[in-house]
């Protein structure tokens, strides 16, 4: 049940802010109270909803700054993981950037076909396990997970055409151990997820 409601949030199938009522969920999928109140608490540990009085369980709605936050610190986390995973690559890597260069294209071409597939975090899945550090991958997974609704609309809007490039610019900078190009094209990545959400990268805040 958590998969089925997390991968609505992500593609848009639940808005931003909408409620998600128990009632409806334990009439759709058949079961009691317990489970489905289970669900919707992973979903809020997930920072993929959240619980307020009176109010019930509610999907996150973020406004554009906090949306820019978000990549914000996606992006200090990405390239971080990138510089030691360009330090640390070794042979093994090589054959699971093939695996992950086959999906990817069937991504993109799926995409580009008007069918986008659900965003899995391959990528940065990639990048944050050849790191081979437990905390950067601990944070992630407890920070990452909501940025995934604003990349499938990027995916949306732009069938991974600008992004493609870049992925495969970030895989050989840590295939061929360049910490300062992965670096970079982890940044890059970063920003072009951003603006093909239709975000502008830089929000004026009041002194």
């Amino acid at each position: 049940i958590a998969q089925t409601l997390r991968e609505r949030v992500i593609d848009g199938t639940y808005a931003p802010g909408e409620r998600l009522r128990e009632a409806a969920l334990r009439e759709e999928f058949g079961f009691s109270n317990g489970p489905i109140r289970e669900a919707l608490q992973r979903l809020v540990a997930e920072g993929l909803a959240h619980r307020a009085p009176w109010q019930g369980v509610r999907v996150i709605s973020l406004t554009q700054e906090e949306i820019v936050e978000l990549f914000e610190l996606r992006s200090a986390l990405l390239e971080y993981a990138a510089e030691r995973a360009a330090e640390r690559a070794g042979p093994e890597d090589v054959a699971s950037a093939s695996v992950l260069r086959r999906l990817l294209a069937r991504k993109h071409a799926a995409a580009r076909a008007g069918h986008p597939e659900p965003v899995s975090g391959a990528t940065t899945g990639w990048v944050v396990g050849v790191a081979r550090n437990r905390q950067i991958a601990a944070v992630w997974e407890a920070t990452m997970l909501k940025s995934r609704i604003y990349i499938y609309r990027a995916m949306q809007r732009t069938a991974g055409v600008a992004t493609g490039p870049i992925v495969e610019r970030l895989i050989d900078a840590v295939l061929a151990h360049n910490p300062c190009l992965a670096r970079e094209a982890a940044r890059e990545l970063n920003d072009q997820m951003l603006a093909g959400a239709g975000i502008e990268p830089h929000v004026n805040r009041s002194s």
